[in-house]
This record gives C-alpha cells, sequence and structure tokens, in this order.
C-alpha cells in the first residue's frame, strides 16, 4: 500500500478485499471513492459502513457459480438425508423392527404411522420439484413443531436425563436446512442436476436408513478391510482426475494426489463407516449427507469431464 496512504483508505481496503476479485476490479475504486467521502473526517472504517461490506461480500459470494453448486448440493444431501430417515425407520417397523407378538398394534395404528413416515419427505419433494419458497415453508413448519414439541416435553419433566448436547446436534440438521432454504429462495435457486440423480436417491435413501437398522439390529460388523479398500478406490480416482485436470501424466502431481488420496480415503471412512454410519448412522442424518454430497461430488465431475472431452465440446471451446 501506499505510505502517503490515511489511516482510514488503508482500513476501506483490507475491507473490501473480502469482495470477489471480478467485483473489485469492476467496482473496488468507486465504492472506495463513496465510502471515503461518507465517512471523511474519521480514521477509522465506521461499523455500520463495515459490516455493509460484510454484507456485501457474503451476498456476492454465495452467487459465484461455484458456491452455489456446493450449497445447493449440500442442501439436496441434507433434505434426503432427512427426510427419508423417517420412511426408513417406518419401513423398518413394519419389516423386522418388531415382533410378531407386537406387529397387531403396530398393524392397527398403520395409516398414522405411514402419515408419518412420509410427511417429512415432502419439502424434499417441493425442493426437487423447483418449488424452494414452499419448501422453506414446509420445513419451518416441520422446525417450529419439533421445537415446540421439545418445549413442551421438557416442562412437563420429559426430558429429564436427555443429553442438552445430544438434542442440540439433533436439531442442528433442520435448522441448517431452514437457513439454506431461506438462502434458496431470497437467491431463486434450484437443484443441482442431474435430477434424476437426486429422485433415484429418495428411494435408496429410505432403504439405506432401512437397511442401517437391519445392520444394527442383527448385529452386522463392518469388516476391517472396508476402510482400506475405500481408501484404495480413493486413491485411485484422485490419480485419475489428477491426470485429466493437468492434461499431462506427470507421475509427481499423479502419485502426490494418489497418496493424499489415500490417507483421506484410510482416515476418514475409517471412523466414519465404523462408528457412526454401521451403527445407525447413530440416528443422525448429517453421515448419510455426508455420503451423498461425495458421491452428487463425483458425479458431477465425471459429467462435468466427460463434456469437455466431447468431440463437440473441444471443437466449440477452440
Amino acid at each position: 500500500m501506499n505510505p502517503g496512504m490515511s489511516s482510514l483508505e488503508r482500513g476501506y481496503r483490507r475491507l473490501l478485499r473480502l469482495l470477489p476479485a471480478a467485483h473489485r476490479t469492476a467496482r473496488g475504486e468507486e465504492l472506495l471513492g463513496l465510502l471515503l467521502d461518507l465517512d471523511h473526517g474519521r480514521r477509522h472504517p465506521s461499523w455500520h459502513e463495515t459490516l455493509h461490506i460484510v454484507a456485501l461480500a457474503i451476498r456476492l459470494r454465495l452467487t459465484t457459480p461455484v458456491t452455489t453448486t456446493a450449497l445447493t448440493t449440500g442442501l439436496s444431501a441434507l433434505l434426503v438425508a432427512a427426510g427419508t430417515q423417517p420412511a426408513g425407520q417406518t419401513l423398518d417397523l413394519f419389516t423386522g423392527a418388531v415382533l410378531a407378538t407386537d406387529m397387531p398394534a403396530i398393524i392397527a395404528s398403520w395409516p398414522q404411522m405411514v402419515g408419518l413416515g412420509l410427511l417429512p419427505l415432502a419439502p424434499l419433494i417441493a425442493w426437487l420439484c423447483g418449488a424452494a419458497r414452499t419448501a422453506l415453508t414446509v420445513q419451518a413448519i416441520f422446525l417450529t413443531a419439533t421445537v415446540g414439541w421439545f418445549v413442551v416435553d421438557a416442562r412437563n419433566g420429559g426430558g429429564m436425563g436427555t443429553d442438552l448436547g445430544q438434542q442440540l446436534f439433533t436439531i442442528a440438521v433442520p435448522v441448517s436446512i431452514l437457513v439454506l432454504l431461506v438462502i434458496a429462495a431470497r437467491e431463486r435457486w434450484t437443484a443441482p442436476r442431474p435430477r434424476l440423480f437426486w429422485w433415484a436417491l429418495v428411494p435408496l435413501g429410505i432403504l439405506a436408513w432401512k437397511g442401517t437398522g437391519a445392520w444394527g439390529r442383527h448385529g452386522v460388523h463392518v469388516l476391517d478391510a472396508v476402510p482400506t479398500v475405500l481408501g484404495i478406490l480413493t486413491a485411485a480416482t484422485a490419480a485419475v482426475v489428477a491426470a485429466f485436470a493437468v492434461r499431462r501424466h506427470r507421475p509427481a502431481v499423479i502419485v502426490g494426489v494418489g497418496l493424499t488420496g489415500f490417507l483421506a480415503g484410510w482416515l476418514i471412512p475409517d471412523p466414519l463407516l465404523v462408528n457412526t454410519a454401521m451403527r445407525h448412522f447413530d440416528g443422525q442424518p448429517l453421515p448419510l449427507a455426508i455420503l451423498i454430497t461425495v458421491i452428487a461430488a463425483t458425479v458431477t465431475g465425471v459429467s462435468h469431464l466427460a463434456r469437455r472431452h466431447r468431440p463437440e465440446v473441444r471443437l466449440r471451446t477452440r
């Protein structure tokens, strides 16, 4: 920075670095001049203008293609994981989770149980159909009912002995979904493509929750070799992606990325699968959402690479 620059200008130039580079190049000097005029005579940026710059930076960065894709993918994964959980548990309830002697009572109340199991799918279906505002409204109703039920239960003494930290962790997912849906409705986001992939995850998510219930119930354990195999597959995938990314078969890059992928694949799936996923996901949708996000990112990356390497796409880009 220029040594003769005032402390006010230095402060605003530092704040303007929060904005995306393209916006700084196009409007940075104009915005800086306006801020200096507004705070003329001050030594440091005012809190009011500082908050405005931070809010503008967040808004601009949320609208970048990469950020939008990442957030809509994460939102879709959370909706699938959380929305299919009650349906999967309801399916498990009618297919082995209850002893035969207790089934008559379950069968007698099947309309209510099936309805309660399918209702949480509403925000997910609305989101996949492109109705972000409807998904937001339904999610807000569900979250309000959940919090209200918890408060009433706690006031009646039903929450005695429960782990407050576990309760907060449980409610973190629906709150995160609500926040992302608010942003999605405001920014007119839509579900990521391919839509068929996400629609296919609805029945698969239900089966995943049914399957983890069956694994835990019958005492099936994860083999020690599973994390290692996943690590090897991760390393191989990372090496192939690196080879396509650099467009030249540089052994150092491929080996380096491959080893990094192997370490990540060995360290991450071990606690994720052995300690969480294969034991009912600990009843939490977040591990399943992480798994769906990884799969979706892989599908998106492979689809992008396939489009780039089509002959007609290469001809258009020349």
